[in-house]
């Protein structure tokens, strides 16, 4: 697969981008590379090498999507026509769009980007956005899928940038311009079918016992912070950022003041959570409540430390560091103990709100406790079927038919 680097020049001043491959994608074929002044003309051509089975892709490819530059010795680029009525690309009316959100994050206008500059403008960027069809987006959709990304992740970005450009394409300008199109060919198109994984779950007590020695024999610190992810549901970069301040021992709670976010490569404290559902308050059990007020008081003891749980150099835990230093560890000890899967750390997530669940908490409660917007996104991903309901089937079943009564007297 090509790679895409970084380079700096002048001092750090210069930053260009430079895409490298083996041609022909063979470890013994010759490495080749091309640079640019942008990020995003470097990741186009990329795309264009891997679609070309990591080769140099045609003088037709290189015309079509504006690399005329880059064109071999001898191969002329075509005379320039008369000028055209210009056509309103759909990579020109997203840029378009993305300026005019209404106060967004940074982070989230980088993420848009991203994900249409990977996902989205290889296929459609240099389409007329008028002339996109429904096919167009079920094959754009299904070529996603096929390429190996999750429904999920398709879903994220169909919702969160390719339907909101095409609903707002439908919509007159600001000025009373007519609409760029008269439908939306995302509406009733539905995501592509695929075998849908089920994440690991902690499924009964002994199985959270095990989990819970494996992680306090391999470090009793790290295990506060999962005992506490686990109790509470937590996602990493809350439980990782909650400062002492959010705990509330009267009443037993902690709530979500900040998150933890990875931006540009590096981890930091956002003093609010992304949605308005992320603000949440979330009980304590009473041994929990005890630790966390434990680890506030130290925290009170040591100036400067602001949050609950703490690295070893005393600041918040990055991310990398605990999977690789506390959780690999973990995970592997506690199948060691028996534990019949290989869990993840989100997935503790998930055997909480399994367990509200199958316990009957009710969805309004279990939405609440899980920070979402929709009750759906808690039922439909987040709560998995188990086998605890399998002896009161049984005991159930077997009063109804009279079975066991019958075997008896016989």
């Amino acid at each position: 697969m090509a790679g895409l680097e970084r380079r700096t020049t002048n001092g750090g001043k210069t930053v260009r981008w430079r895409v490298k491959w083996r041609d022909g994608g063979r470890r013994d074929g010759q490495q080749v590379s091309r640079t640019f002044d942008y990020q995003a003309d470097a990741k186009r051509f990329k795309t264009l090498v891997e679609a070309a089975g990591e080769r140099m892709p045609s003088p037709e490819q290189l015309l079509e999507h504006g690399f005329a530059e880059l064109l071999p010795a001898g191969v002329a680029a075509p005379a320039t026509p008369e000028p055209a009525e210009a056509v309103l690309t759909f990579r020109a009316y997203a840029e378009e769009w993305l300026g005019q959100l209404v106060k967004p994050h940074p982070e989230t206008v980088r993420k848009y980007r991203e994900r249409l500059e990977k996902h989205v403008f290889p296929l459609l960027g240099d389409r007329p956005i008028a002339e996109i069809t429904r096919r167009e987006m079920r094959e754009w959709q299904q070529g996603l899928r096929d390429a190996g990304l999750s429904a999920k992740t398709i879903a994220n970005i169909r919702g969160e940038s390719v339907v909101p450009i095409f609903k707002a394409a439908c919509r007159p300008g600001e000025d009373g311009e007519p609409a760029v199109r008269t439908a939306n060919p995302m509406d009733g198109l539905p995501l592509p079918e695929g075998p849908r994984a089920e994440r690991d779950i902690l499924e009964s007590p002994d199985e959270a016992r095990l989990f819970l020695e494996a992680a306090y024999t391999v470090d009793p610190e790290a295990a506060d912070l999962l005992l506490c992810k686990l109790s509470t549901g937590l996602r990493w970069g809350e439980v990782s950022a909650l400062p002492p301040r959010a705990v509330n021992l009267a009443r037993g709670t902690v709530s979500i003041v900040q998150v933890l976010r990875k931006v540009n490569r590096r981890w930091v404290v956002e003093p609010k959570p992304k949605t308005k559902q992320g603000y949440r308050e979330v009980p304590l059990t009473a041994a929990v409540a005890r630790m966390v007020a434990e680890r506030c008081a130290a925290a009170s003891r040591e100036p400067g430390r602001q949050f609950v749980f703490v690295a070893p150099r005393g600041n918040h835990w990055r991310y990398e560091d605990f999977y690789e230093g506390r959780w690999v560890k973990i995970r592997d000890l506690a199948r060691d103990k028996g534990l019949p899967r290989r869990m993840t750390m989100h997935g503790l997530r998930h055997s909480l709100l399994t367990l509200l669940a199958t316990e009957g908490v009710d969805l309004a409660a279990l939405r609440t406790m899980a920070g979402h917007a929709s009750v759906t996104t808690t039922m439909n991903v987040y709560v998995h079927a188990t086998r605890r309901h399998h002896e009161p089937v049984r005991q159930i079943v077997g009063d109804f038919l009279g079975v066991d009564q019958l075997a008896a007297a016989g």
